[in-house]
């Protein structure tokens, strides 16, 4: 049995590269370039059961700042749960969520996570409760030139969060620069176009539009983000955050749902959509 979890800050680089592997089995995520460029910082913590200096558990904890409807609220926003596949129905995450707790809940700040599809009960045994999350969107027809595509390196990429007003006005964050460069390293940087002094992130996918981000230093009317995004062939546009903009459709949301630990009430403003970009 494994002794009590460590945090990546007792990590031997055995255990590391243990964690970068396990990651990459898992979820086809590889941290090795994001931890390379420094973006590992407090704001992220791993706590981890190991065997054999193997990570075999896994539960990881971004503290943030969570901005809605013009009031702050620091929380801890959960992700990276991963158990060995062999060990799995043993109760090694929920044994390190107990540990997590214990060290944390004195903090009196709420929990929230990203709940993939079936595993919420094994969620609400640790405490959580589903917050839903509708998808907004708007329908479009319009016949938009196409965007200028821009090559964006870590700098620039770091300055669009530093330099940037809040996109996603009623729900965004603060104290997440890990998580934004953590999507830098995770290939979004292929995503940027501008138009004007204006860039946004967006994919297609077939006749729909994904928009990410929309960056500038000064106030940009959504109505025209809309306008200059309804290329010939796209007929709605999906936003990955809660945008600044009358008529916005709602419908559920296909990404799956929130769950969130706290005393009482929801946290999110009811309504809006979490940032993907800020998301664990």
């Amino acid at each position: 049995m494994p002794k009590k979890p460590i945090t990546n800050l007792e990590y031997s680089n055995k255990e590391l590269e243990s964690f970068f592997y396990f990651a990459d089995e898992t979820f086809g995520i590889d941290f090795r370039e994001w931890y390379k460029a420094g973006e590992w910082t407090d704001h992220y913590r791993c706590y981890s059961l190991t065997f054999y200096r193997n990570v075999i558990s896994n539960v990881g904890m971004s503290r943030m700042t969570v901005m809605m409807d013009g009031t702050a609220r620091e929380a801890y926003q959960i992700g990276t749960v991963m158990t060995d596949e062999i060990r799995q129905g043993q109760g090694l995450a929920t044994r390190i969520f107990k540990h997590l707790f214990k060290q944390h809940d004195t903090d009196g700040l709420p929990y929230f996570l990203a709940c993939n599809e079936g595993v919420a009960p094994f969620y609400e045994q640790q405490g959580f409760s589903v917050q839903p999350e509708p998808e907004l969107f708007v329908s479009v027809s319009g016949s938009a030139s196409l965007l200028e595509h821009v090559d964006v390196d870590a700098e620039q990429w770091r300055r669009f969060k530093l330099e940037s007003l809040p996109f996603s006005p009623r729900l965004y964050t603060t104290d997440d620069m890990h998580i934004w460069m953590f999507h830098y390293y995770q290939g979004m940087d292929e995503d940027v176009y501008r138009f004007d002094d204006v860039h946004v992130i967006y994919m297609i996918e077939r006749s729909r539009l994904n928009l990410y981000a929309v960056l500038s230093p000064r106030p940009v009317d959504m109505r025209d983000v809309v306008a200059r995004l309804s290329f010939e062939g796209i007929t709605e546009i999906v936003f990955k955050f809660t945008p600044d903009l009358d008529d916005v459709e709602q419908r559920p949301s296909r990404d799956g749902q929130w769950m969130i630990r706290m005393n009482e009430g929801q946290f999110f403003p009811e309504g809006c959509r979490f940032p993907y970009l800020s998301k664990a």
